[in-house]
């Protein structure tokens, strides 16, 4: 039964580039200059320009447009911006750990963000470190 599981996910998987590609080229995108190596979920990226774009409500694709790389991400921690922070803008924050950068959150320029839980390597370092918080760098995106 586990390979019905995997193939089941691989299926929805294939559903939502399918069907999300058309999506990504009708919806605004948006982009950002990340002049650092960073971890999006359990991977690394390389500096460079990135374009962020939604598949869907659930789903963002995070391409690297100097090498090409892309991401799917599932969008499962939606955050919502307080009044008090001003006037929303979109941007990409990290959690910063020595010199390991962790993307935390996308903003896409109203008051709701995502927001990725720490993933499995960052808390190591987070532990390592003794770090009861990480340092945040935030960039903005246009």
């Amino acid at each position: 039964m586990k390979h019905s599981n995997s193939y089941g996910a691989l299926a929805i998987l294939a559903l939502a580039l399918i069907v999300g590609v058309p999506m990504i080229q009708a919806q605004s995108r948006t982009r950002a200059n990340v002049p650092f190596d960073f971890n999006l979920d359990q991977k690394s990226m390389p500096a460079g320009t990135y374009e962020i774009s939604s598949v869907n409500e659930k789903v963002l694709a995070v391409r690297n447009l100097n090498t090409g790389e892309s991401r799917l991400v599932i969008a499962s921690m939606h955050v919502e911006a307080s009044p008090y922070d001003g006037a929303p803008q979109a941007k990409l924050a990290f959690r910063k750990y020595g010199d390991q950068y962790f993307l935390a959150e996308i903003w896409n320029g109203n008051s709701i963000g995502i927001q990725f839980p720490e993933s499995k390597r960052e808390w190591e370092l987070k532990v390592a470190s003794n770090a009861s918080q990480p340092e945040t760098v935030v960039i903005a995106m246009k």
